[in-house]
């Protein structure tokens, strides 16, 4: 299967991006998971902060310029300042 342009296939291109995303300074994530359909990239799940959000969606934009990518990344905080469970 490759993206609708007759480019790299979905399933490379969309492990292209998680490697990027993993090795990227700027980012550093592996939560992040990525659909490839035509020339949308489709970025879901949740991240940390906002700056993250938008560092993740900087990074695949530069990696996949020919695509649109789409930010479906929700913004959840850790838990700050709360219990810490102590493991015995």
């Amino acid at each position: 299967m490759t993206d609708d342009a007759g480019g790299t296939p979905a399933p490379y291109l969309v492990q292209h991006i998680q490697d990027a995303l993993a090795a990227d300074d700027r980012t550093r994530e592996l939560g992040v998971d990525a659909t490839v359909a035509g020339r949308r990239v489709v970025l879901t799940g949740t991240v940390a902060t906002e700056p993250l959000r938008r560092a993740i969606v900087a990074v695949v934009a530069e990696l996949v310029p020919d695509h649109q990518v789409v930010n479906g990344l929700a913004v959840v905080p850790g838990d700050e300042g709360g219990d810490v469970e102590e493991v015995p």
